[in-house]
């Protein structure tokens, strides 16, 4: 994947994505080793390059879209969207702070005896 940017993207693109992190969700509730979780968490949560970073990215990329597009009409429902998908972005670009849980997550001393049951799983 590169971060060059592409006028050639799909809807079910978009879906796939989507896809590929119901996916993980389905992964993790399989209670995979912390080694083999690890990285999946550390590409999801990276600061950078993560799904808030990006995520965060293209809600402010349909916010500005919106706010240029000359046929969508400046009602103050659309306004309040704008404002919702910018206020979305700034939610997601707080999340980008997961990235420092890594760290205590990969130093931590493994865990002997069987995880008590959590209440979302």
């Amino acid at each position: 994947m590169t971060d060059e940017p592409t006028t050639q993207l799909t809807a079910e693109e978009i879906r796939a994505s989507a896809q590929t992190l119901h996916r993980l969700a389905a992964h993790l509730r399989t209670g995979p080793s912390l080694a083999d979780a690890l990285p999946l968490i550390a590409a999801l949560v990276d600061a950078d390059t993560g799904t808030a970073a990006r995520l965060g990215e293209a809600l402010r990329g349909i916010a500005r879209y919106l706010a240029q597009e000359t046929t969508v009409p400046r009602t103050e429902t659309v306004e309040t969207t704008l404002g919702e998908y910018i206020e979305a972005a700034s939610v997601l670009q707080d999340l980008r702070l997961l990235d420092l849980t890594l760290e205590p997550l990969r130093t931590a001393s493994v865990r002997r005896a069987p995880a008590q049951a959590v209440p979302w799983r």
